[in-house]
């Protein structure tokens, strides 16, 4: 072994004993980041007699598929090398290998890695197989747009084109990267509809050829499903591995996963019991990457029914007065929603949320306003939900909206949220990425010492914001059109619909809530607040197109004063132009406003003084464009924050043309920032010529959110 190699090992060890022993902390990447800056190449050289050795990547299910791959392994006779633990970067991958020791010479490797890792760990590692599970929105502010995240990923493929992709099918955002490179492909999917779970919000349903929308025969959840592009052809690929008799069972589900990368078709049965859809992506990606990796799977079924998921995910505690606890990971809408079905089959009645906004977590947690909450209402005694974390105060206003019907509580910890919880009843905690060690390590306490705390009486009434109001008399309810939610809907924009319309029907004011999707005819005639969300590179092109077709409707809306709300890359279309890379874009050409590209990303919370409301205007902000103001325009509003805003220059934010509020300002915007929701009701009223004085709401949840982004904008 080279001289440095045995130097980076050593140093590593040095660092694991001083960490674990002195320190009494876990190693975590510590060995590996030390052993890295002794041999930056320590990875290659310490993989390079793995065999077989697999690499997990993926948004969703790492951890879980990591484990179960490298069990898999294990139970076909191999001493197996894994970062078990989640620590995912090229510094964990490290740590692995440089602690794992020198054991037998037949080791295989099996290493999970984080999505934007994978094009510094292929490069040296060159994995017999890349296992790519899924592609979803997660921690925008760190990872950027999905567009990005798949670059990343090609590029790593590129660097090792000997690695085989095993790669979900039937994400179209997956098949994208496998479609891009020369990599063998091994393609793995649910070959049938399961009717299951499909949610409101997808990541991306666009062609990756030619950015037409997608057609889909079914689809399973977020944007995973059989696609066809009807204007180019481009569609799923045939499957290599294909789940079929896919069954919903008491204690899980059951299905056959079919081997068909040769004419004879090899059939392998599978029983979980896990009962989410997503589980079976993450069983079907192990056994994928088993047999691509030449090993037998005569075993699986048995390594299966022994795993246990990582670090309590998944896990119940009992406490011993037969109150238990359910506690799951879930870090972005979609592994929310997956969380929510789990709920949902149990029929919950206690739920605990935790959000944080860490660095791990990301700052920005508009996102939790694409959770799909609302399925909640199935439940048949939904009888408390708790919230808890460093933004909990947003926590709570998103289930306050939801409209759920039981008491909303802010708790500091999991076993303040047991407080409320009785004998005999189950708790289903959900928490993200670094609210989920402290939820873990609190339960394992407590089921050990059985010190569970004595259960109290939880609130009676919930919280809830209707006031008692006269209707509003108009001839015909207010409309509220959001346009292409189903291809801009980066940010939670369905949070500024939730706010508008939740207000105008606390009030008393009659509305509706119009969908204008991709293909339909743009009618404005009678609409009274129209949404233009946000949404990725891609998505946002294809909006720009269609409505150049339509721009003269849009115009004359807002001609007529019409009440418009344009958030982040809608805001960029109302001007005369934009940047999608180094690409000029023409945009709407409404308003005098002009975009271009910066060398950096403007990002992180914002607040501003606005005319529109007394309170300060807060948000979260994450955009690489520059945008000005023409002479003639007026911005919403002026930073308090230097370096912020449209440009980071003047000082200046949005855009306020009559009607028209245009603002990068996400978060999403209106459920913390009440006022705007109520200055854009009052204009559409007025419009119609039916000015009325708002009754007064309870906005003490959206107060208290407000506050919070207020503190991290400003510092006080």
């Amino acid at each position: 072994m080279k001289l440095r190699v045995t130097l980076a090992r050593l140093a590593a060890d040095a660092a694991h004993w001083g960490t674990t022993r002195l320190l009494h902390r876990g190693g975590g990447n510590i060995p590996g980041t030390v052993a890295l800056r002794v041999d930056p190449n320590v990875v290659g050289e310490l993989s390079a007699a793995l065999s077989p050795k697999l690499v997990v990547t993926g948004t969703n299910g790492k951890t879980t598929t990591t484990g179960l791959l490298a069990d898999a392994l294990a139970g076909d006779g191999h001493d197996v090398v894994c970062n078990r633990a989640g620590n995912n970067m090229e510094s964990g991958i490290a740590a692995a290998l440089v602690l794992a020791g020198e054991k037998n010479p037949g080791r295989a490797g099996c290493f999970e890695c984080d999505e934007l890792y994978t094009v510094r760990v292929l490069p040296k590692m060159r994995p017999d197989a890349l296992v790519l599970l899924n592609l979803f929105r997660d921690q925008l502010d760190r990872y950027g747009e999905i567009d990005h995240t798949q670059d990343v990923i090609a590029e790593a493929l590129r660097r090792s084109p000997a690695t085989a992709l095993v790669f979900n099918a039937d994400d179209p955002l997956c098949a994208a990267i496998a479609d891009r490179v020369d990599n063998i492909g091994l393609p793995f999917g649910i070959d049938e509809p399961t009717d299951l779970e499909a949610d409101r919000i997808s990541d991306s349903r666009f062609c990756a050829r030619c950015n037409a929308p997608l057609d889909y025969e079914y689809v399973h959840y977020g944007q995973l499903g059989a696609y066809r592009c009807p204007e180019c052809g481009w569609e799923r690929p045939g499957l290599a591995f294909a789940a079929v008799n896919v069954t919903l069972t008491c204690g899980g589900f059951e299905f056959d996963l079919e081997d068909r990368r040769s004419a004879k078709v090899v059939r392998h049965h599978i029983r979980t019991r896990y009962s989410g859809l997503y589980m079976v992506y993450n069983v079907m990606a192990a056994l994928a990457g088993c047999l691509a990796a030449g090993n037998d799977a005569a075993r699986f079924q048995e390594v299966l029914d022994a795993y246990e998921p990582a670090s309590g995910r998944g896990k119940v505690f009992s406490l011993g007065d037969g109150r238990e606890v359910a506690s799951n990971l879930a870090k972005n809408p979609t592994g929310f929603n997956r969380m929510i079905q789990q709920v949902r089959a149990e029929d919950g009645r206690y739920l605990a949320l935790f959000l944080n906004d860490n660095d791990a977590d990301g700052h920005d947690v508009s996102w939790i306003w694409d959770i799909d909450l609302e399925r909640l209402h199935d439940l048949s005694d939904l009888r408390l939900v708790c919230v808890g974390g460093t933004r909990r105060e947003d926590m709570a206003v998103r289930v306050k909206y939801a409209e759920l019907g039981a008491p909303i509580v802010l708790v500091e910890s999991v076993e303040d949220a047991l407080r409320f919880v009785g004998a005999g009843e189950k708790l289903h905690a959900i928490a993200n990425y670094t609210a989920f060690p402290p939820v873990v390590a609190e339960l394992e306490r407590l089921s050990k010492t059985g010190s569970a705390p004595a259960a109290q009486t939880p609130p009676t009434t919930p919280s809830a914001a209707v006031v008692d109001a006269a209707s509003v008399a108009l001839d015909r309810p207010l409309r509220i059109v959001h346009l292409y939610p189903d291809a801009l809907n980066l940010y939670g924009d369905g949070g500024n619909i939730a706010s508008l319309s939740k207000r105008c029907t606390w009030r008393g004011i009659p509305c509706r809530v119009d969908q204008v999707l991709m293909g339909q005819e743009l009618d404005l005639s009678d609409a009274d607040v129209v949404l233009l969300g946000g949404g990725a590179d891609r998505d946002q092109l294809a909006v720009c197109r269609e409505l150049q077709g339509q721009r003269e409707t849009l115009a004359a809306y807002v001609a007529d004063g019409g009440v418009l709300l344009a958030i982040c890359g809608g805001y960029q279309l109302l001007g005369h132009s934009y940047m999608m890379g180094a690409e000029q874009v023409e945009g709407l050409h409404i308003l005098d406003l002009e975009t271009v590209a910066g060398s950096t990303r403007l990002i992180g919370n914002v607040a501003i003084e606005s005319p529109v409301c007394d309170a300060p205007i807060v948000g979260f902000e994450n955009h690489a464009g520059r945008t000005v103001l023409g002479a003639g325009e007026c911005p919403l509003g002026r930073a308090l924050v230097s370096g912020t805003g449209n440009n980071g220059q003047d000082g200046n934010e949005g855009v306020l043309h009559d009607g028209v509020v245009g603002t990068y300002l996400h978060g999403p915007l209106l459920p913390k920032n009440p006022g705007v929701t109520d200055w854009l009701i009052s204009r559409a009223l007025a419009r119609r010529g039916a000015p009325v004085e708002l009754a007064p709401l309870d906005d003490a949840l959206e107060a208290a959110a407000h506050d919070v982004a207020m503190r991290i904008a400003t510092g006080h």
